[in-house]
C-alpha cells in the first residue's frame, strides 16, 4: 500500500496500480478493514492518474461507505480528498465540493496543519471553475499557509497549483503567486510528477507578464511529461491551455491543433466510461464543453484561414 503511495507520487502510475490491486488482495485476504480501505485509496488514486475514472469512482465510494460507520480517525480524513478528486475529474462538482468541505472541516477539527492542502487547493479548483475568483483566492491564501506550516518538500497528492496562482493573479496579488511557484520550483528536484504542477503555474505567470512564447514552452514541457507519464487528465488540460495561449497569440492553426489534441483525449476518457449516466454528465461537465465548444468554433474558422501556414 504505501509503496503504491509512493509510487503514484513519483509519477510511475502503472506500477503503482499494480502495487494498489495486491495491497487490496492482501487486505482482503487477511480481513482488516483499515488496510483494505487504504488500500483501496492508494489504488483510486493510481487510477485516478491513469484516466480510470469509473473503477475509481466505485472503489473510492465504496471506501468511503466501509469507513463512515466506524470511529472517526484521520484515516478516514484522507479518504475525502480522494473522493472529491475523483468527483472533480468525473465533472460531479457538486458532489465534489461536499467530500472537499467535509475533508477541510474534519482537517481543521482534527488540527492536520499541511495536510489540508490538497482539499483547499482542490476547492480552490472548484470555486476557479465556477468563476468564483475572491472565494478562489482565500482558499489559495489558505492553501499556502497550510503548506508553510511544513518542512516537508512536496505534500502528497497536492497536484493543482495553477488554480490557486491563476486566483491569486486576479485578485491582484501577483507577488504572492509568484512566490509559491518560486518555492514549488525549488522542492520539485528531480520528480517528474511534481514538475508538472509546477510548469502549468509558471506558464501562467509568463502569460500574464506578456511572455507569451515562454508560456508555450512550460506547457510543451508539462504536455510531454504528462504523456510519458500516462497521465491523460492531465494531458487535455496542458492542451486546452496551450489552445488558449496560441489563440491569445493569433496563432489560429497552432490553437485548433491544440483544442484538436484536448478533445480526442477527452474522447478516449469518455469512452473508457461504460455507464452511459456516469459518462454522459462527464461529457456534459463545464470545463469539457468549453474545450468541446472551442474545437467546433475554431474547426469553422477554418476556411477563413486557410493560408496559414499548417492551418489545415
Amino acid at each position: 500500500m504505501l509503496l503504491a503511495f509512493a509510487q503514484v507520487n513519483g509519477g510511475q502510475v502503472q506500477s503503482s496500480i499494480h502495487s494498489g490491486r495486491r495491497a487490496l488482495a492482501l487486505s482482503q485476504e487477511i480481513k482488516n478493514i483499515w488496510a483494505q480501505i487504504l488500500s483501496m485509496l492508494s489504488l483510486t488514486q493510481g487510477l485516478l492518474e491513469a484516466g480510470a475514472y469509473e473503477e475509481a469512482l466505485a472503489l473510492i465510494q465504496h471506501a468511503v461507505a466501509l469507513a463512515r460507520p466506524l470511529p472517526p480517525t484521520i484515516n478516514f480524513q484522507r479518504l475525502l480528498p480522494g473522493l472529491g478528486s475523483v468527483y472533480q475529474a468525473v465533472q460531479q462538482w457538486e458532489e465534489a465540493q461536499g467530500a472537499l468541505a467535509e475533508a477541510e472541516v474534519m482537517a481543521e477539527t482534527l488540527d492536520l496543519g499541511p495536510l489540508r492542502a490538497p482539499a483547499l487547493s482542490r476547492l480552490c479548483m472548484h470555486s476557479a471553475e465556477a468563476g468564483e475568483w475572491e472565494q478562489a483566492s482565500r482558499y489559495a491564501l489558505e492553501a499556502i499557509t497550510a503548506r508553510r506550516s511544513s518542512d516537508v518538500a512536496v505534500i502528497p497528492q497536492d497536484f493543482s497549483r495553477q488554480y490557486e496562482t491563476e486566483a491569486l493573479l486576479r485578485g491582484g496579488d501577483e507577488r504572492q503567486a509568484r512566490a509559491g511557484v518560486q518555492r514549488l520550483g525549488e522542492r520539485v528536484g528531480a520528480n517528474r510528477r511534481y514538475r508538472i504542477p509546477y510548469l502549468q503555474p509558471e506558464a501562467l505567470l509568463s502569460a500574464w507578464n506578456g511572455h507569451s512564447e515562454q508560456a508555450i514552452g512550460h506547457l510543451r514541457e508539462a504536455a510531454g511529461l504528462a504523456a510519458d507519464l500516462g497521465l491523460p487528465g492531465e494531458r487535455w488540460q496542458i492542451q486546452a491551455a496551450l489552445g488558449r495561449v496560441s489563440e491569445a497569440r493569433g496563432e489560429q492553426a497552432q490553437a485548433r491543433t491544440a483544442f484538436g489534441k484536448a478533445a480526442r483525449i477527452i474522447g478516449g476518457l469518455a469512452e473508457g466510461i461504460k455507464d452511459e449516466t456516469l459518462r454522459s454528465r462527464f461529457v456534459a461537465g463545464p470545463p469539457i464543453q468549453q474545450v468541446l465548444q472551442q474545437v467546433h468554433r475554431l474547426a469553422n474558422q477554418v476556411p477563413q484561414d486557410q493560408g496559414e501556414p499548417g492551418g489545415s
